[in-house]
């Protein structure tokens, strides 16, 4: 059991930073490049958020980016689980 939650947690973490950072740099890219206004989402679920202004930009993280981050480890436990059970 450990080693699933293990493999769970790191799995999380690793996808959560890549999608900050691809976040991050989404939203350096439309500031810089002039983009209008977008929203990345799945339905209802908003990932990033870019919203241009007269006097300002923002970039806003949805509820997205955490479940993406759950998926990511459920993703890798389920991996270990199967590689830990074709060893074994």
């Amino acid at each position: 059991m450990r080693p699933l939650v293990i493999a769970f947690v790191l799995g999380a973490a690793a996808v959560g930073i890549v999608a900050s950072v691809a976040g991050f740099a989404i939203g350096v890219a439309a500031q810089s490049g002039g983009w209008s206004s977008f929203r990345a989402a799945l339905g209802p679920i908003v990932f990033v958020s870019f919203e241009r202004a007269p006097q300002a930009t923002t970039t806003t993280f949805g509820a997205g980016i955490p479940l993406l981050a759950l998926a990511g480890g459920a993703l890798n436990a389920l991996g270990a689980g199967v590689l830990s059970r074709r060893r074994g």
